[in-house]
């Protein structure tokens, strides 16, 4: 009568719980940049999170792609590379409730320039 091994099973599950966490932990990377969302009644949180970008504006004017800074200049030209590989690329843009409305309707105007059309605007949804 031949034993089962049970040395290659644990093998695989210790495999298959490090790549979990792996991938968790890059999931949450686009989220890294603090920030005071606005607050809104009305606010949803949308079904599909597929083929999305997230940009980030802080108080004082800083734009991030994902955690990185960068410019509004470099934003159009990753959107643009990013919207050639993916036609219906979508935009989650995150602004601190202290930045002034000039700086919003700037990147608002830079994705319309470079053709992604599908932004949303992240808030907090108050109780």
């Amino acid at each position: 009568m031949e034993d089962f091994q049970m040395a290659p099973m644990i093998d695989m599950v210790f495999l298959l719980l490090v790549f979990f966490m792996c991938v968790s932990s890059l999931s949450q990377a686009d989220r890294r940049v603090e920030l005071d969302l606005a607050e809104s009644e009305t606010s949803s949180i949308p079904e599909d999170l597929a083929d999305r970008i997230t940009l980030s504006l802080t108080a004082d004017g800083t734009l991030y792609v994902g955690a990185r800074p960068t410019s509004l200049e470099e934003m159009g030209d990753r959107l643009e590379q990013s919207l050639r590989q993916t036609p219906d690329l979508r935009v989650n843009l995150r602004a601190d409730e202290q930045t002034p409305y000039r700086e919003i309707r700037a990147v608002l105007s830079a994705c319309a320039e470079t053709g992604v059309h599908d932004v949303i605007y992240a808030t907090y949804q108050s109780q």
